[in-house]
């Protein structure tokens, strides 16, 4: 169970974030080139050409037979499931959460400026997840789940060879969480009045995308969770290691609970 109390004391204006262009707009910009180059460019080049982790486990075999009650190899998996995923993954929980923070921005005198730095601290923590994600991909080697028991001929039918083996772990969950978690963090951090619904919107959103990943036989359910599990954690640590304003105390903790964990913001 995850409870999030939240003591809001409404300030004037947003909070200030500390950060600096001369650092965090090149380390962003390298981060969102380095993945559209590993992306786009250099797969065919950094992909493996045969599973490396071709195992599967009963726990992830039973939660793929819920989508795919015939465990049947495919050429590429479930093309509408597919489509559906990016669709909802990288334009419309991109466009929604933007406009959540544009809204909590709005509320201080430098909406433009205040926007602007909320936008480039969501994608450098969300990134730095992915670059995780990418190097990781690459290096295991994972099948994706409608590669087992397909044969050579089926899965040169596919439009993409190099990704079948890439499953581990999942890119659009990793992108999809970090992204409306780091800006329901830093809506906390800048005392945004209705920072809570990116969170009630964003992270509804990104969990169906990764629920349409496996239904479309992308995806195992641990990698899922692992990307949960990453994109949750780049995008809580960075902005509070990094981008508090000096001298503050966190704007966001995290404790136990006897029946889970509290997540508590204060809004100055």
């Amino acid at each position: 169970m995850l409870t999030l109390a939240l003591s809001t004391c409404l300030a004037a204006g947003p909070a200030p974030l500390r950060w600096d262009p001369r650092v965090d707009l090149p380390v962003t910009g390298a981060l969102v080139a380095g993945w559209v180059v590993s992306e786009l460019a250099v797969t065919g080049a950094l992909a493996p050409g045969a599973c490396r982790w071709c195992a599967t486990n009963a726990f992830d075999t039973a939660v793929r037979q819920a989508f795919n009650p015939s465990l049947g190899p495919s050429a590429s998996g479930l093309r509408p499931a597919a489509t559906a995923s990016d669709a909802l993954g990288f334009v419309a929980l991109p466009l929604v959460v933007a406009g959540l923070d544009a809204l909590g921005a709005s509320s201080g005198p430098d909406f433009w400026r205040t926007w602007a730095v909320d936008l480039v601290l969501m994608l450098e923590s969300t990134f730095a997840a992915l670059a995780i994600n990418q190097a990781v991909k690459f290096a295991v080697g994972r099948g994706r789940p409608y590669t087992v028991g397909a044969d050579e001929a089926l899965l040169a039918q596919a439009g993409d060879p190099n990704d079948h083996f890439l499953s581990f772990f999942s890119g659009h969950t990793t992108f999809t969480v970090g992204l409306s978690v780091s800006a329901g963090v830093i809506g906390l951090m800048r005392g945004y009045r209705f920072a809570w619904l990116t969170f009630a919107v964003g992270v509804p959103m990104a969990l169906a995308t990764a629920t349409l990943r496996m239904a479309a036989d992308k995806h195992w359910m641990t990698d899922i969770l692992v990307g949960v599990a990453m994109g949750s954690a780049f995008s809580v640590a960075l902005p509070l290691l990094f981008h508090r304003a000096a001298g503050e105390a966190p704007a966001l903790r995290v404790g136990p609970m006897p029946n889970g964990v509290a997540v508590s913001g204060t809004f100055d």
